[in-house]
């Protein structure tokens, strides 16, 4: 039989160094494991990430097409206001040249017909005051070129001269849009 030569204390530290060995491997094992566990989280970090990127993405177009749309619904509001003020404008444009004809028949009127024909005329106007439109008080006044359209100049003394001292038609305006120039004769 075979003796070995060992000593108690070498028997120890191989089983110490079996003990350490299987340790180490278990722990090799483990670190393996941990690394591959890492890697598959690393992949699905990745993922998450682009998705994650991929949803700002679609937020930022979402939100920069609810504005588009805010400013289109706007857009087409003013369009729309300003298609029916321009509607109007156009419809009270042409009943303005009935006011005229007023004027005129008015001054081949009398008594019972005048004050009938004058009431028309006034429910007129108001029809057409409920629209904004106003006829301009001119008379008396110095000539403004950016409400006034001058037909011509009449010599009525100095204390005249620039002031309209004749309307020959009236001008009206819709808010702050003139929709007639009055014609006007200005005193020179």
């Amino acid at each position: 039989m075979e003796q070995t030569n060992q000593t108690p204390q070498s028997v120890e530290m191989t089983e110490l160094e079996q003990a350490l060995t299987a340790e180490n491997e278990k722990l090799i094992a483990q670190v393996e494991e941990l690394t591959a566990q890492n890697e598959n989280l690393t992949k699905t970090v990745a993922r998450l990430q682009s998705s994650a990127d991929k949803s700002d993405t679609y937020l930022t177009q979402l939100v920069a097409m609810k504005n588009d749309f805010e400013s289109y619904k706007r857009r087409m509001k003013f369009n729309g206001d300003q298609a029916k003020a321009e509607g109007v404008a156009s419809v009270v444009t042409k009943l303005i040249d009935i006011c005229d004809n007023f004027e005129l028949a008015s001054k081949h009127l009398d008594g019972d017909n005048l004050k009938a024909f004058q009431m028309i005329q006034q429910q007129f106007m108001q029809t057409l005051a409920s629209f904004g439109v106003l006829p301009m008080d001119v008379s008396g006044k110095d000539f403004d070129c950016l409400t006034m359209e001058a037909l011509s100049q009449m010599d009525c003394g100095e204390e005249n001269k620039g002031k309209v001292v004749q309307v020959y038609k009236n001008g009206y305006l819709m808010g702050d849009k003139v929709l007639r120039y009055a014609q006007v004769i200005v005193g020179a």
